[in-house]
Formats: structure tokens, sequence, C-alpha cells
């Protein structure tokens, strides 16, 4: 018996449909101009999941360096991360140099954006050339001013994607120190304030979602690229490409989607009115029985009351 975790490709999600429409036999491969119906109809489906807020299996922690008097960051475009290096420099360095030591090279990569802080504050950042020891890195190009020993370190592989909608934030001076809970505000608080290059620990945020940019607008600005900004985030649902690509969603959730797909297919064949009805029932029972795995355990307290 196999205890792997049991996954689906996009292409068995629009067989099992499109059979369960009967747009395609049960013994038959579905016909290729079928296939690409219901996979337009399933890409749109995986988009809409967003609208019901499923949080729990799409909520993840990103990590943001901020830099010095920067008010608004933008996602695709900031240098803003989930898994990722931190070191230190174990020299002083000078412009233009471009092989550094550091405190170690654990787990970084050819290719990896590296960011380092330099003197005046800010953070310079480039790509990894080489890895040359455990203690020793080169960079495509050379940093552009001096930077002193103990400046600090990160490398990753990946920036983040634009946040669907992000959930909170918290604020620290230096990455090991104390978070402080932040304030999300309303559109309207946010350009609401006089002063938006106010100086100062970040303790508020407004985030704007527009159609291919994210953009987030901090409050007040850092005074330098030492402070971070962490926050919980709902990534963007993954639309495969190809039938083969498996589809990212946990298993419960593919019953709801074939079920939904089918009937979604239904519409577009204009298949059996009765058969239509079943597959739309069943498929918000589905989506129903799903939602309701999605919710996070929480702590709650007993207080004495008084009589």
């Amino acid at each position: 018996m196999s205890t792997g975790i049991y996954t689906k490709t996009a292409g068995d999600i629009m067989t099992d449909a499109l059979r369960l429409a009967s747009i395609s036999g049960i013994q038959l491969d579905p016909d290729v101009s079928d296939m690409e119906v219901a996979r337009t109809k399933l890409n749109d489906l995986l988009a809409w999941l967003q609208t019901k807020q499923i949080h729990l299996w799409s909520e993840t922690e990103a990590f943001l360096p901020l830099n010095p008097n920067q008010k608004a960051y933008s996602f695709p475009g900031a240098h803003c991360f989930t898994d990722y290096i931190s070191t230190a420099t174990t020299a002083n360095y000078i412009a233009t140099n471009s092989t550094f030591l550091v405190s170690s090279t654990t787990g970084m990569l050819v290719g990896d954006f590296i960011g380092i802080e330099l003197d005046d504050g800010t953070r310079w950042w480039d790509e990894i050339l080489t890895v040359n020891s455990s203690v020793s890195v080169s960079t495509v190009t050379g940093i552009t001013g001096a930077s002193s020993s103990g400046a600090t370190v990160y490398t990753y592989t990946t920036a983040i994607d634009q946040p669907v909608r992000i959930l909170d934030g918290r604020y620290a001076d230096q990455e090991a120190r104390d978070e402080i809970q932040t304030t999300q505000l309303a559109r309207k608080e946010y350009y609401a304030q006089n002063s938006k290059s106010s100086v100062g620990a970040l303790n508020s945020w407004y985030y704007d979602r527009q159609l291919s940019l994210g953009k987030l607008n901090v409050w007040p600005v850092a005074r330098n690229c030492k402070e971070v900004f962490r926050f919980t985030f709902i990534k963007p649902q993954y639309i495969p490409e190809d039938q083969s690509e498996t589809i990212l969603i946990p298993p419960e959730w593919f019953l709801p989607l074939t079920h939904k797909l089918a009937a979604e297919l239904g519409v577009v064949y204009a298949i059996d009115p009765n058969k239509q009805v079943i597959l739309e029932q069943k498929a918000e029972n589905f989506i129903e029985d799903a939602l309701g795995t999605d919710n996070e355990f929480s702590s709650f307290s007993f207080y004495p009351g008084e009589y």
C-alpha cells in the first residue's frame, strides 16, 4: 500500500471532467479539441479559486529587506523572497571588489541574487558568479561603494510573485531583532497622510494590488538597509501551461475541481439538463466540504465572570 502524496496532472483532471460530463467516452481518449476547451476552462477555474479565499495552502511568509527612504516596493520587481540565506562579510571592501569573504556560503548557488550592505546604508544587489569555498563568493560585477566587515548579506534564488493579498506584517530594525506588529491601512488612510517620506520605524502599510503589479506602500520609510519587513501573503494560484504538469492544490480539492470543470464544460457543450443539474449540485457539495477543511485552529481562553 502506497503512503506517498496523491497527485494529479492537469490532463488527469481534464480527462475526468470530460468523461463525467459524457463529452468523452469512458474507454476513449478525449478529442484534442475537447482537451483544449477543457484546458481553457480549467485555467479559468484555478484562477477563480482565489475568490473562495482559500488560505491554508496558499499562505506563506515573505522577507523584505527595506531600503532607506523608499516609500513603495513593487511585486514582481523588489528583492523580496520566502527562502533565503543570511550571513555577514568578514573583511572590508572598496568599490569594484567582486570577491567577498563571508561567515558561510552554505546553501548559496551560482545564479542566486546576493545583496550586500554598504557603508552608506544602502544595499547593493547582484548575482553570484561562483561559490569559491565555504567562506568565499564572487559576484558578476563589483560593488558600487565601500562595505565594512560585518556587513549584512542576503542571498536568494527566486523573488516572490505578485501577492493576491497581504494579510499582516511585522517590522524589525535588524533581521535577528524582535518583531513589532504593524497596521494595515486602507487606501484613503494611507494617501491622507501628510508626509509619506517621514523616516522612522515602520508601523503601517497599504497594499495596492493592480492587474500585473502589486505595490506595497510603507510608512514611515526605513532609515537604513538593516531594517526588515516580514509579511504573510496569499500566493497567486499556479496555472499549468502543459497537460503533464501537476495540479498544485491539495488532494481534497480534486473532486470539487473535477466536478466544477465538468459542470462548466456541460454548459459549453449543452449536455443533458438533468445531468447538468447533478454535476452542479455535486460540485457545490464537494466545494463546501473542501472549504470546511480550510480552517486554522486557534487558542482561546475562559475567564471567570462576576456574579
